[in-house]
């Protein structure tokens, strides 16, 4: 069999059908992934008004997707939902899932930065609605982190990260750090052309920061930006600036302003599935008919508020108390006041209270007992009130400090990156001519490489060239070894009619040419099947065997779920066993075995030959007439050449079992060949 070298242009053609399969298949999953972002872009904004038919589409597209990261991503988006649809602990369940498949990958790419980074960012959101700010700081960060770590065009998730970081410490009375992840996600949102989109959100943050630091000029202008947006925004965006405008004017005083704002505010969320949104508004607008002293219009509100909140709502602390106060003042107003003390006079945790609300309970009890006529306690609870606004004022001072060192800080940051980008760019004619020596030195390198390129060619071809002619001196070897059998099997068939009138030598003759056209078969095939190789083997040892049948035992073990179409090596059976019979068996054997064994195993074809003779001796035969010296070459040297064609490689070994023990001696020869080896040269 010749073996003919590849052309450049078989060469050319393998690489493009390879690249031609890379390509398909990275195209089907670069389109499942466009697939599943492009379904998320579009519920994204349907998560907060109807979240359980949106889990219901993720869900059926769950069940399509291949790949394990974009069945994560509708994950995510689902944990969300769960969130929006007052399902908190599911929410918490669906991250800790995701965070877990994300620590168990053996890289991190950019997709699984931002899904870390996503994954992170809403399990902060879902800490603030339990009031957990610091744990929601941490999460938070560790968004930022991973999203500032992934190498995406898409900088809305960081900053939509900004944003809840600032309303964290906001919430947590940290208004430094609040004004300065705002102007970060303001300065990020401008650079990257994203203020139609993003600067609502941020506005109305910063509105609310400096409504809290009693800043109200700052406030009221910030405020006045964001209603420019008001309709890019979607309509969760729409309810938290509605309401915090509604708070502006209820700050400052402006009822009727802050009714109309409040009462906005009441019609988005009605189509809200999540009840607390609905609750919280109608509580401020109970609050704002109080301040506007009508009692019957506000307790409407505040019980529509108390059913919107349920009961387990109800019983955290400082929702309880910001109700119970509330329903105090109404209590209040229509001079119930056994009602006003039975709420005001109940226990309650300080540590866990908002500052601001102990300075209106103790306002409330003020007006109680004065009420009552009782001024010694009155007066008390007027001291306790304004010990609370000095706490107040006094934080909201040192706040303030440092909310505006924060921003002067930011604003000297900006002023220093613009005097840098002045300086790079007095220097970029100096870059020009460094720009030109490195490109003359990457074309150097370009040429180098070529160089180095047909290099390792010359040297691939000798290689190839020397491989070729081992091969014919492979060839030559058979050649003189088998043309002995050649001859004798021409003579044989020439005088096989005179054999045939003797029967008793017939079957014997008949053999012997089978056993020649299958040697000489084998000669001129790389590989056979197994089936032809045993057949050849089988003939070979009744031929042997035929005087003396009982000489020496062969043990056939081959396993049930062996294909016999399984290609193997030409004559790698039948050499060994050929040698065992030649060489194996001495005077002192009484009862010689040869065992040849055939199964598979972990995707391999396993065969075994083995004796129990006098064991293997390299060399020890090859002064033997009988021996050519050149059986085991040809097997060592075809599973050689082989291999170099192949990932998956073929083990050959022979192995000398003596050893001390008597029963444990002889020769093994071990075969191992991948299932699908190529043996194409």
């Amino acid at each position: 069999m010749e073996i003919q070298r590849s052309t450049p242009y078989g060469i050319l053609i393998i690489l493009i059908t390879v690249l031609f399969s890379c390509s398909y298949y990275q195209h089907k999953e670069d389109a499942e992934t466009i697939r599943t972002d492009s379904l998320l872009s579009i519920y994204i904004d349907s998560i907060a008004v109807n979240p359980l038919k949106v889990v219901s589409i993720l869900r059926d597209n769950q069940r399509n997707v291949s790949d394990s990261l974009n069945y994560y991503y509708l994950q995510q988006t689902i944990s969300r939902c769960y969130y929006f649809g007052n399902r908190i602990d599911s929410a918490f369940l669906l991250t800790d899932e995701i965070l877990r498949y994300i620590e168990k990958q053996p890289e991190m790419n950019n997709r699984l930065r931002k899904l870390s980074g996503d994954t992170y960012n809403s399990r902060g959101v879902f800490f603030q609605e339990m009031n957990q700010w610091d744990s929601a700081i941490v999460c938070l960060h560790n968004a930022s982190e991973a999203l500032l770590q992934a190498n995406v065009q898409n900088r809305l998730p960081a900053i939509h990260t900004y944003i809840n970081m600032a309303d964290s410490y906001q919430h947590k009375g940290d208004y430094g750090w609040a004004g300065f992840y705002y102007r970060k996600a303001l300065f990020l949102s401008d650079s990257i052309g994203m203020g139609d989109k993003m600067n609502y959100s941020i506005y109305s943050g910063l509105a609310k920061l400096y409504l809290e630091l009693e800043n109200y000029p700052l406030s009221d202008s910030y405020f006045k930006k964001a209603e420019q947006y008001w309709d890019k925004g979607n309509e969760y965006e729409q309810y938290y600036f509605a309401n915090s405008r509604g708070n502006y004017y209820y700050v400052t005083k402006e009822y009727d302003d802050a009714l109309i704002w409040f009462q906005r505010a009441n019609t988005i969320v009605a189509d809200f599935s999540q009840p607390i949104y609905r609750s919280i508004v109608e509580g401020n607008i109970g609050e704002i008919y109080l301040l506007k002293e009508q009692p019957d219009s506000a307790r409407l509100y505040l019980e529509r508020s108390v059913a919107s909140f349920g009961q387990t709502v109800l019983q955290q602390p400082g929702t309880k108390f910001y109700i119970d106060g509330l329903f105090a003042s109404l209590a209040l107003q229509e001079n119930n006041l056994q009602e006003a003390a039975r709420l005001l006079e109940q226990p309650y945790d300080t540590l866990h209270t908002d500052l601001l609300y102990q300075y209106y309970h103790h306002k409330r009890l003020e007006e109680l007992y004065r009420k009552k006529k009782d001024y010694a306690k009155a007066y008390n609870y007027r001291k306790k009130a304004d010990l609370c606004g000095d706490s107040i004022r006094n934080m909201k001072t040192e706040n303030s400090i440092r909310e505006t060192d924060f921003r002067y800080r930011q604003d000297t940051i900006l002023l220093k990156k613009n005097i840098s980008i002045t300086r790079a760019e007095a220097k970029a004619y100096q870059w020009k001519w460094i720009a030109w020596i490195v490109g003359l030195g990457f074309i150097v390198v370009v040429l180098l490489m070529v160089c180095v390129v047909f290099y390792f060619r010359r040297k691939k071809e000798l290689r190839y060239k020397q491989q070729k002619e081992t091969i014919i001196q492979l060839r030559m070897a058979v050649v003189r070894n088998r043309i002995a059998p050649h001859y004798i099997f021409n003579v044989l068939n020439s005088v096989m009619p005179i054999f045939r009138r003797y029967e008793e030598l017939s079957e014997p003759v008949n053999l012997l040419i089978d056993v020649l056209r299958g040697d000489l078969l084998s000669s001129e095939q790389l590989a056979v099947s197994l089936e032809k190789e045993i057949s050849f083997v089988r003939k070979y040892l009744k031929l042997k065997m035929l005087g003396d049948s009982n000489s020496i035992r062969v043990e056939w073990c081959i396993s049930a779920d062996v294909s016999l179409d399984t290609l193997i090596p030409s004559m790698f059976i039948q050499i060994p066993v050929e040698n065992a019979v030649k060489y194996a068996f001495n005077a002192d054997c009484q009862t010689p075995i040869i065992f040849i064994g055939i199964e598979v195993k972990d995707e391999e074809l396993h065969i075994k030959i083995k004796d129990n003779g006098i064991g293997y001796n390299f060399g020890a035969h090859v002064g033997d007439e009988r021996s050519t010296g050149q059986g085991l070459k040809i097997l060592y040297r075809t599973t050689e050449l082989l291999n170099t064609h192949n990932i998956r490689k073929m083990k050959f070994s022979i192995q000398n079992q003596q050893s001390s023990l008597r029963e444990d001696h002889g020769t093994c020869v071990s075969l191992i060949v991948p299932l699908n080896y190529n043996f194409a040269l």
